[in-house]
Formats: structure tokens, C-alpha cells, sequence
């Protein structure tokens, strides 16, 4: 199983998570080079920080220098003291240029969602196509390589695309890519917000993974398929269309009449195709144009109920 890491994710500090957030004990206390910030809590302290720097959580890690008291009746409060720094991201394995951090909007993403994907996709139909790897000797045993050094410097610069889109979104996401086919790599997506990265009805993360099947075309000018998967939301809604099918192909037979289905992508009615494939008394075709085609579903001519 072919597997890369997405190196570009940020880390996202939780008051739990002693990873990012270290406790500095008195005794062990060091000079302190960076500003300080403080609250009334732990919590405020780091929020407080966050504000004054216009950073987001996940790119940042936070030094505890005092975690605060409470104190009684008001009597020995002491305010919690933070140190917070700002991660240095190391993109040379990617080989990429990595935008400036851009600051967090706390409006509702959706609304803007898919002006913000049509601009992304213009933006990539658009480039220059990049010159093809150098040709190798067909007898030249490291030819295969070099195509797979192409294909994976392209899934780093995919699966770092993604995270930008996703971060933009105010949808912080983490990404690893896994080989699950001959041709077809899938993204798999973690997210705290996996309802607002999958959308209604899907429509979000199928734009992201068109936008994402175009760079990636663009980029390596195969035919390989890339699949984005957000809590194994692809493994349900294949379930849902095979039963959807099986419904539809029943009551076809047992009116005679033809059902239209309701719009939906290339990969999705490939799955009812699929389903109902070996089905002796219905067929199925598609009909109008992207991206409103659908899948009908009629009963085959002399079939015998």
C-alpha cells in the first residue's frame, strides 16, 4: 500500500494536548525572549494571544509560563501567562511555494463555498501545463521511477492544494494519501467539521475533489482517478446508491415505468450502472449534459416479469 504523509497540516493546539501546549514549572522557568500574554483562565490567555496575533490555533504552539489561580473571594487571583509562537512550516519536501498565512474569518463558509471553488478551478484550467518528465530508454530500468517521482511530487502538490482551499474555508484539515486501486489514489480528509467539508447532498467535497482531479490531471497528464473521503463518507453513500438502485429497479418493474433520478456526478451514476449491470428485466443509460446528467432506469424491452 503505497502511503504519503501530508506534511503541510498544521497543528492544532488543544488545552489536552501536552504535545503543543507545554507546561514551564517554576524551577525550569527560562528567560522569556518572546511577548507574553495573559487572562483570566489558561483558555483566555491563549485566546487573548491568538487575537493580538491574528493567528488561528493551528498555527501556533503555546508555552505555558503560569497556569493561574482563582484565588478566594478575589484574594491570591493570579493571572494565567502564555508564551505563543508561530509554527515554522517545512515545505522542502514538497517543493512548493507556500502562501502567506491568511487570517481566519469567523463568517459562515458555505454561503461563499462554491464562488470560492469556481475561482480555484479557473485558476488552475487556466496555468501554463508544466513541461513533461524527461524521456527515458525503454530499456532504461529507471524509467518507471521517474514516472512515480512525477505522480507523487504531484499528490504532495494536490493533497497541499487541498489544505489550502480547506484553510481558507475555515475548515482546517489534515490529509493522507493512500494507493487504493491500479489508477485511483483517495485523500483521506480529518476534520473537526467533516458535516460542513461534506456538504449537502455531498456538494461540497465533490467540488473539492473535481477541483482536485483537475490539478492533478493538469499536472501529470494521466488518467488516473483521485477520490477525497471524509469519514468514510464514500463507503455510505455507495451503500445508499446500491439500495437506491434496487428500489428503483423494483418499482420500474412492477409499473412499467421509466424513473429519472435526480442529477448527480459521473462517479456516483457509475455506481448505479454498476448495480444493476446483471439485472434481467431493467437497463439503465444516462441522459443530459454536465452537470446535470442523470441516470433512467427502464424496464428492458420483452422482458417477462
Amino acid at each position: 500500500m503505497h502511503t504519503i504523509m501530508n506534511r503541510r497540516q498544521g497543528v492544532f493546539v488543544r488545552l489536552a494536548d501536552k504535545n503543543n501546549l507545554r507546561i514551564l514549572r517554576s524551577p525550569q522557568r527560562r528567560t522569556n525572549t518572546m511577548p507574553t500574554y495573559e487572562g483570566r483562565t489558561l483558555q483566555q490567555a491563549i485566546d487573548n494571544g491568538l487575537a493580538e496575533l491574528a493567528l488561528a490555533r493551528d498555527e501556533v504552539t503555546v508555552d505555558v509560563i503560569a497556569e493561574g489561580k482563582r484565588g478566594f473571594l478575589g484574594f491570591g487571583r493570579k493571572p494565567a501567562v502564555v508564551n505563543i509562537k508561530k509554527i515554522e512550516i517545512n515545505t522542502d519536501s514538497f517543493n512548493i511555494n507556500v502562501p502567506a498565512p491568511t487570517k481566519h474569518h469567523h463568517e459562515n463558509p458555505l454561503p461563499h463555498l462554491e464562488k470560492r471553488l469556481q475561482a480555484a478551478a479557473t485558476a488552475v484550467v487556466d496555468d501554463d501545463p508544466p513541461a513533461d518528465p524527461p524521456a527515458q530508454p525503454a530499456n532504461n530500468p529507471a524509467a518507471p521511477s521517474v514516472r512515480e517521482q512525477h505522480i507523487e511530487s504531484a499528490l504532495a502538490n494536490v493533497s497541499a492544494y487541498v489544505v489550502d482551499v480547506t484553510n481558507a474555508l475555515d475548515l482546517p484539515t489534515s490529509v493522507k494519501i493512500e494507493k487504493t486501486g491500479r489508477d485511483k489514489w483517495t485523500f483521506y480528509l480529518t476534520t473537526d467539521r467533516e458535516g460542513l467539508l461534506i456538504g449537502k447532498h455531498g456538494r461540497t467535497i465533490n467540488s473539492l475533489q473535481y477541483l482536485a482531479q483537475i490539478l492533478f490531471s493538469h499536472l501529470t497528464h494521466s488518467h488516473d482517478v483521485v477520490e477525497l473521503n471524509v469519514g468514510n463518507y464514500r463507503e455510505r453513500r455507495e451503500q445508499v446508491l446500491e439500495k437506491l438502485a434496487v428500489k428503483t429497479a423494483r418499482d420500474v418493474i412492477a409499473t412499467g415505468q421509466p424513473i429519472f433520478l435526480d442529477p448527480m456526478p459521473s462517479f456516483e451514476r457509475k455506481v448505479l450502472h454498476a448495480t444493476l449491470a446483471d439485472n434481467p428485466y431493467v437497463t439503465t443509460h444516462s441522459e443530459g449534459d454536465e452537470p446535470k446528467r442523470y441516470v433512467v432506469i427502464e424496464r428492458k424491452k420483452g422482458a417477462v416479469v
